[in-house]
């Protein structure tokens, strides 16, 4: 009974289906609406754009291209364009992209550039964010989600260009972007000019960035409503439009511009040369030097105190000499063995001398306190040891030299330091203007990380710049300072050496500071760049004076250091009558002012003594040749082992003008998907 309840309904159901296709078949024959007019315009229609479609996206290759490579291709691209009274312009961009495969959505670059700046971005058709680096990158879409098919973004934004004070100021504006990532099928431009514009000339120029080949063909000029249009179709990937129309001179109002900032860097600049000006005519000026003729060093100076007290610097030379010291003293022994091998032997710990001398003498011996008398090293052992002990002795060298007994004083110190500061804010002061007029501050601030990446790149570069100034200049000031003691040719060349490095150095930041702003440098910024650098060196010099101890020091070095040099030989054999081991106590001396040859060779025809501080091999009088064997093998394995230690600075005494080009104006940049 249910089966045949079953059949029956069935029945009931399929009779119902076949009624119901017969009346519609019937109605449809009588219609004709396969063949009517309306089925016909919506066939053709449909077909008509299917078929462009077709042609334009799915069967173009360069769309098939855009399809393997990127996934995706680009339909329209159309722009709108108003410029404004204030030279600023208005950007709309409607962007039709086919996804093929899935995409977030796509990203507008627009670049950051010193003559314009991009703001009021707004975007249809996606959510998005703006970051910046060297680009505005409006990135449209979301991480979360994806898209396919056709999908339309329109893209708002608005730039302002700044006015430029040494060049035209013309309509200069890449309507279509240069990098942009696929193929763009159909696009048209829309540019409309303020009504008051008087339109005269137009040169466009299309294809890939920096293609300078003038094309105004598909430019049309619509004098009705004031505007340029452009239309094309099938534009190849990386390729954009810009263009450029005669501007009269003044027309734009109200527009920005970054002259200011030439005005306010030449302000600054002025402001320190008086100030520096007034430093060095108000300071202190440093008394006479007087160099009495010394038969020995200044009382209770070692030589390597003699060598910085002479040039300001604690060097290799410096250091090396207190072996000599040590041995002319008979706390040590330098032994000549055989094959010109050295040797050093502990005589007896040093007493009554400074820290750093008894340092030295335990780091010969690469000990931390005395050694034992009689203990012995190699000297190229020695000069590993002294190497990592030469900081130290470095230190506390210095160190003894402080306060009253300074080199300089401390009020000229300071206002040294004061003139160097300002002569540095003038250069500073000049990046930053120079940063800002090349659009630089912009892209730093705007930059991922925002200010924080700014401010580090800045004291970076800074940092760099001005190491590098202050030691040429602490340099050129150590010439003069200490000129007395370097001779006439030594000085000579230092001074021309440094100078012409000062001189070449700071030209190229000159040429950096000036065309960086990218036509906004005057040319009055310019020359006062350049008296304010040449003026450099000599107001910074000679502004620190000498205490009193220094200066009756330094004249003693001075006195010293030129009996040295012309001493007689009638007086060294009265000093080596009185004093046998005269040669020995000077000898270091004479080693860290340069003048080691020299006193020897004074000695050719004087008998020298034996000393217990030195022993030559198989020699039973003085032999100059032999001793400069020594000091050159001392020298030799003490520089390798401090050079070894740590690096050291060495030292010691010894149409229409112009045109442009394809992605050269406003605005342009690329972009794609993501």
């Amino acid at each position: 009974m249910y089966h045949k309840a079953f059949r029956n309904m069935l029945s009931k159901i399929t009779l119902i289906l076949v009624v119901i296709f017969v009346v519609t078949m019937g109605i449809a024959i009588k219609s004709d609406v396969y063949g009517s007019s309306s089925y016909n315009s919506y066939s053709n229609s449909y077909s008509s754009s299917y078929t462009n479609y077709y042609n334009q996206n799915q069967a173009s290759p360069l769309a098939e291209q855009d399809y393997t490579r990127s996934g995706y291709t680009t339909k329209i691209f159309d722009v709108d364009v108003k410029v404004n009274k204030d030279y600023s312009y208005d950007f709309t961009e409607t962007i039709k992209v086919d996804f093929r495969y899935a995409k977030h959505g796509i990203i507008r670059k627009i670049p950051i550039a010193s003559n314009y700046k991009i703001k009021d971005i707004s975007v249809e058709g996606g959510d998005f964010k703006v970051t910046k680096d060297n680009n505005v990158n409006i990135r449209i879409g979301s991480a979360h989600s994806y898209v396919t098919g056709e999908k339309t973004y329109v893209i708002k934004y608005k730039i302002y260009n700044y006015i430029q004070s040494n060049q035209e100021n013309n309509i200069y504006v890449d309507v279509l972007p240069s990098g942009w990532e696929t193929s763009i099928a159909s696009s048209k431009i829309n540019v409309s000019l303020p009504s008051d514009f008087k339109y005269t000339e137009m040169k466009g120029y299309a294809g890939s960035y920096g293609s300078s080949t003038e094309d105004n063909s598909k430019w049309t000029y619509d004098k009705a409503n004031n505007t340029l249009s452009y239309e094309d179709a099938a534009i190849s990937s990386n390729s954009g439009v810009t263009l450029m129309v005669k501007t009269p001179d003044g027309y734009w109002v109200g527009a920005p511009s970054k002259a200011w900032s030439s005005v306010a860097n030449a302000a600054v600049l002025v402001i320190c040369l008086i100030l520096l000006i007034y430093i060095k005519v108000t300071r202190k000026k440093d008394a006479d030097i007087v160099a009495p003729i010394m038969f020995n060093p200044p009382e209770g100076i070692t030589p390597a105190e003699l060598g910085y007290l002479a040039d300001g610097v604690i060097d290799k030379k410096d250091i090396t000499s207190l072996y000599l010291y040590l041995a002319s003293k008979g706390y040590i022994q330098i032994i000549e063995g055989e094959k010109k091998k050295i040797t050093i032997k502990a005589l007896q710990a040093p007493s009554d001398e400074p820290a750093f001398v008894k340092k030295m003498y335990n780091a010969i011996f690469d000990e931390k306190s005395a050694p034992a008398v009689g203990s012995t090293i190699s000297i190229k052992e020695s000069g590993k040891s002294i190497g990592e002990s030469y900081d130290t002795i470095k230190s506390q060298l210095k160190d003894r030299y402080t306060g009253d007994k300074a080199i300089v004083s401390t009020a000229s110190d300071a206002k040294g330091i004061f003139a160097t500061f300002i002569a540095a804010i003038g250069y500073i002061l000049s990046i930053v203007f120079s940063a800002y007029r090349a659009g630089s501050v912009d892209v730093l601030f705007g930059s991922k990380y925002g200010g924080i990446m700014a401010i580090f790149v800045i004291i970076f570069v800074l940092g760099i710049w001005a190491s590098i100034w202050l030691l040429i200049l602490r340099k050129l000031n150590d010439a003069f300072f200490y000129r007395k003691s370097l001779g006439p040719g030594s000085l000579t060349f230092r001074v021309i050496v440094w100078l012409l490095i000062y001189f070449v150095y700071m030209s190229t930041l000159i040429n950096s500071l000036y065309f960086a702003g990218k036509g906004e440098g005057e040319m009055y910024l310019l020359i006062i760049l350049v008296v304010y650098t040449v003026a450099m060196p000599f107001l910074l010099s000679n502004i620190q004076s000498r205490t009193e101890y220094n200066r009756k020091v330094y004249g003693e070095i001075l006195g010293f250091k030129e009996f040295i040099e012309t001493a007689e030989l009638d007086r060294i054999n009265e000093l080596v009558e009185s004093e046998p081991s005269y040669f020995y106590n000077i000898l270091p001396y004479a080693y860290v002012l340069g003048l080691t040859d020299k006193w020897i060779n004074k000695f050719n025809t004087i008998k020298i003594p034996e000393h217990a501080g030195f022993s030559s091999y198989n020699a039973t009088t003085f032999d100059y040749m032999r001793m400069n064997m020594i000091m050159n093998s001392i020298q030799h394995s003490t520089y390798s082992g401090i050079a070894a230690a740590h690096a050291d600075s060495g030292g010691g005494i010894g149409g229409f003008g112009g045109g442009g080009f394809s992605g050269g104006g406003s605005g342009g940049g690329g972009g794609g998907s993501w």
